[in-house]
């Protein structure tokens, strides 16, 4: 059984995620907040285990699908397990998770400018393989073959220098009344109501109102609440960024 600080894992874990397991292990951790079986406190240091759960299902075409699935309990109340089960469709059900922040970009000789930031992911994590191919994170394909890069940092100050304008089949949709709206190859993959009554809202759509939204992306964002951390995602090569132009609509 190994264990990667406090975590003890399924070594089966390995052959899904091969040098990004140990990784995977405590982010998961990080994230957990209470036991999944007695739903008491996670505290740290004390002993856990991870439990995953990977759907597979295949495409038409040939593609393999896997959904992973992860939760955390003390080991007291469990032991880490692995289980792999078909599915028989593609993955259904993902849930969008996003954080907006307003930063602040200095690094010009100029006055500091805002800059409009939203975070997004999916979760549950789906990754998909092609015939003989490695195992790539389907968000991340998409983003990138639309114009995003990867973020080889997880430094707010290195993203801004070196986000780019993503491609024409990315946009975002501003109504008059908040409504907030991400398109991406002809697909709307986030939709969030903002309220222009609202300080902290009214801010942010300010921002927005310069014409364009840096959007950072992709697999193993923590996005809870009252936080966001990116710091994983970036290590694991499953974070993207881009910045994307903001159409006003009626």
């Amino acid at each position: 059984m190994p264990v990667t600080h406090n975590v003890a894992w399924d070594g089966r874990l390995e052959s899904f995620k091969g040098r990004d397991t140990t990784l995977y292990v405590t982010t998961a951790a990080a994230v957990a907040t209470t036991c999944d079986r007695c739903r008491r406190p996670l505290r740290p240091e004390e002993p856990l285990s991870l439990i995953v759960d990977i759907a597979e299902s295949t495409a038409p075409d040939g593609t393999e699908y896997l959904t992973f699935s992860d939760w955390v309990c003390h080991r007291r109340c469990g032991d880490p397990t692995v289980t792999v089960h078909d599915s028989p469709n593609r993955p259904e059900g993902l849930a969008p998770l996003a954080a907006r922040v307003i930063l602040v970009d200095r690094s010009g000789t100029g006055p500091a400018r805002t800059v409009p930031m939203l975070a997004y992911t999916l979760v549950p994590v789906v990754s998909f393989r092609e015939a003989g191919g490695e195992l790539t994170s389907a968000l991340v394909a998409i983003l990138l073959s639309h114009g995003f890069q990867l973020a080889m940092s997880g430094d707010y100050s290195d993203i801004l220098n070196q986000a780019r304008q993503t491609g024409n089949g990315c946009r975002f949709t501003l109504s008059r009344n908040g409504l907030l709206t991400l398109e991406v190859g002809g697909e709307t993959i986030y939709r969030e109501q903002l309220d222009p009554d609202s300080p902290d809202d009214a801010e942010w759509l300010q921002a927005a109102g310069n014409g364009s939204i840096l959007v950072i992306g992709g697999d193993n964002l923590v996005v809870t609440g009252s936080s966001l951390d990116i710091t994983a995602a970036a290590g694991l090569g499953t974070l993207v960024m881009g910045t994307v132009t903001v159409r006003s609509a009626g």
